[in-house]
C-alpha cells in the first residue's frame, strides 16, 4: 500500500509542478524501501514511463510547439542515452556495495535537482540564454537521457533548465522537450532492462501496487480543476526531494 500512495502523490505533484513523476519518488524509495538499488530503479522506470505515457496522450490533443525533426532528434538521443544509462547503472550496482551505490546515486540526484533549482531561482535573471541551434537537441537529449536512465528518473528539471539556457525556449517548448526525453529515455532503459532480465521484471508484486498509483496520480494531474498552485507545489516538491536525498546520503555514510 505504501508504494501505491508514494507513487500516486509523487506523480500527481510532480506532473502538476512540471517536474516529473519520479523527481520525489526516486529518493523516497531509497529512503523507505528495503529493495535493492536495481529493483528501485526498475520501479521508478516503470512509474516514470507510465506517467509520461499519460502526459503524452493528453499532449497529443493539443498543437505541438516543437517541429517534427526536433522531436525526432530528442527521441533518438534520449533513447540512445536510456540504453547506455541502463547498462552503466547495471554495472555500477553490480560492483559497488548497496550503501555506497545509494550514497553516490543520491549525491548525483541531489546535484541534478539542485542545479536547475538554482538556475531558475537566481541565475535565470542574470544569465542570458544562448539561443543555440535546435540541431543540438540530440546531444542534449542524449546526455539528459543517459543521466536520467542511470538514476531511473525522468530528469525533467535538468531538461527544462538546459532548454531554457541553451535554446531560449518558451515554457511549452521546454515542457514538451522534457516529456519527450523522459518518455524515450525510460523506454530505452526498460527495453534494455527486459533484455538483461530475460523478459522478467523483478518484484512484480510491488509493481502491481506502484503502477496503479502512478497511473492514478498522473490522471488526476490532468484534471485542471483539482490542480494545486504549480509554483508552490513545485517549490515544496523540490525541497522534499533534496531533503530526502540528503537523508539518504547521511544514512549511507552512517551505515
Amino acid at each position: 500500500m505504501i508504494y501505491l500512495l508514494l507513487s500516486a502523490a509523487s506523480a500527481f505533484f510532480g506532473l502538476t509542478a512540471g517536474l516529473g513523476p519520479t523527481t520525489l519518488l526516486r529518493p523516497l524509495l531509497d529512503a523507505v524501501s528495503p529493495l535493492t538499488p536495481s529493483s528501485v530503479a526498475m520501479l521508478c522506470t516503470m512509474a516514470t514511463l507510465c506517467a509520461a505515457l499519460i502526459s503524452a496522450f493528453f499532449a497529443l490533443g493539443q498543437p505541438l510547439p516543437l517541429q517534427q525533426d526536433e522531436l525526432l532528434l530528442l527521441a533518438a538521443g534520449a533513447a540512445l542515452g536510456g540504453v547506455l544509462g541502463d547498462l552503466a547503472s547495471a554495472h555500477f550496482v553490480a560492483v559497488i556495495p548497496r550503501s555506497t551505490a545509494v550514497l553516490l546515486q543520491n549525491a548525483l540526484l541531489f546535484t541534478l535537482i539542485a542545479l536547475p533549482s538554482v538556475y531558475f531561482s537566481t541565475l535565470a535573471r542574470t544569465v542570458r540564454p544562448l539561443a543555440m541551434s535546435r540541431m543540438l537537441s540530440f546531444p542534449v537529449a542524449f546526455g539528459v537521457g543517459l543521466l536520467g536512465s542511470f538514476l531511473a528518473f525522468g530528469a525533467e528539471p535538468l531538461s527544462l533548465a538546459l532548454y531554457f539556457l541553451l535554446f531560449d525556449a518558451e515554457n511549452d517548448e521546454s515542457s514538451i522537450a522534457a516529456l519527450t526525453i523522459a518518455l524515450f529515455a525510460m523506454a530505452g532503459k526498460l527495453i534494455t532492462l527486459l533484455i538483461r532480465e530475460r523478459m522478467q521484471l523483478p518484484d512484480a508484486d510491488v509493481l502491481l501496487w506502484l503502477l496503479p498509483g502512478a497511473l492514478g496520480g498522473a490522471l488526476l494531474a490532468m484534471v485542471p480543476s483539482i490542480r494545486p498552485s504549480s509554483s508552490r507545489s513545485g517549490d515544496t516538491l523540490l525541497r522534499l526531494s533534496l531533503f530526502t536525498s540528503l537523508i539518504n546520503m547521511a544514512a549511507a555514510v552512517v551505515g
